[in-house]
């Protein structure tokens, strides 16, 4: 098992990461860290556990670059990919084998997680947000350690993505065959999500159900962040439909997604008073296909802003329950 760690500018933290995989029950064959052009001390860190870790530092290129280099250089039979702020309890790696061990031996496997903030661990798992019915629809049987996912799951992750990168562990062989992390993506917003499709379109999948991971949420402008990762997941799924060869027979699934994650972005856009944003994204749903709320959204995004403000403030007249946020959200 060789554990791949992009870093970028997480001294700070970085030695946590790195300590919680050295306590895995199920050891690690090799630790290596991907220095993506830091500007602080990570290397400093890293040499503080001496032999433990192997290290290499790289021009910075972003999360997918990194990874692939980290892939390159490994020496196991299997990858396992940690984000260097994120946590996982000693079992973790235990559990992952117990169900890589098991007939049909998936190749692919992913695990529960649950948010991290200032260092508190939320009760809330993933897997618990995900849609009524989602892994019920899910052909799949329980097996010691977790779940075996019986079907491809490209259909099933459009709608509810599950899957974040500190919790794949998979064979290097299907690393390779797959094509390992899309370089284009690196400055893109959920960039793993493409690498994530072409992975999961292959069945048997490993699921560890119990969270055992602890992926971080450092303070950040929760809206920005979610209108780019809204937008780079529409270029990912753009993508796919030029490139997945899955993608064809889900064709008319993904163009539904595009278009919900396009109305949900041209909300926060509006909200945040993108009105350029707006104006680009109503154009690329088509108008006529707007709902009732997006489409005088859209309306007000091409108005001077002296008529926006009256138009938002006849609206909190109207409706003086409605919350407005920043550029109004009526």
């Amino acid at each position: 098992m060789s554990a791949v760690v992009p870093s970028y500018n997480r001294a700070d933290i970085l030695g946590e990461t790195i300590a919680c995989l050295i306590a895995q029950i199920e050891p690690v064959h090799e630790i290596i860290v991907v220095d993506d052009g830091s500007k602080d001390a990570t290397a400093e860190v890293v040499a503080g556990f001496g032999g433990k870790v192997r290290y290499r530092r790289i021009e910075n290129g972003g999360a997918p670059v990194a990874r692939n280099v980290g892939a390159e250089m490994a020496t196991g039979d299997w990858l396992w990919f940690c984000d260097s702020d994120d946590l996982w309890k000693p079992h973790f790696l235990a559990s992952v084998r117990a169900i890589a061990e098991t007939p049909p031996h998936p190749q692919f496997l992913f695990g529960n997680f649950r948010l991290v903030r200032e260092g508190i661990w939320e009760p809330a798992t993933k897997f618990e947000t995900a849609p009524k019915g989602f892994w019920e629809n899910i052909r799949s049987r329980k097996v010691s350690g977790g779940t075996i996912v019986l079907e491809p799951l490209y259909r099933h992750i459009l709608s509810f993505q599950p899957i974040f990168p500190s919790t794949i562990v998979m064979r290097k062989s299907l690393f390779d065959s797959v094509g390992g992390f899309d370089a284009k993506f690196a400055r893109t917003a959920s960039e793993d999500f493409e690498f994530t499709l072409r992975c999961v379109a292959h069945a048997p999948i490993g699921v560890v159900d119990e969270a055992l991971v602890g992926v971080r949420r450092h303070k950040s402008n929760y809206s920005a962040n979610q209108l780019a990762n809204l937008l780079g997941e529409v270029r990912i799924l753009r993508h796919a439909q030029r490139h997945h060869a899955a993608a064809v027979q889900f064709a008319g699934e993904i163009e539904a997604d595009i278009r919900r994650r396009n109305l949900e972005a041209l909300g926060l856009a509006f909200s945040d008073g993108r009105y350029e944003l707006v104006r680009s994204l109503a154009d690329d749903i088509g108008r006529s296909n707007l709902d009732g709320r997006s489409r005088l959204k859209a309306f007000l995004a091409s108005r001077p802003e002296a008529i926006r403000r009256s138009v938002l403030a006849l609206i909190r007249w109207v409706r003086p329950g409605e919350s407005v946020r920043k550029g109004g959200k009526p």
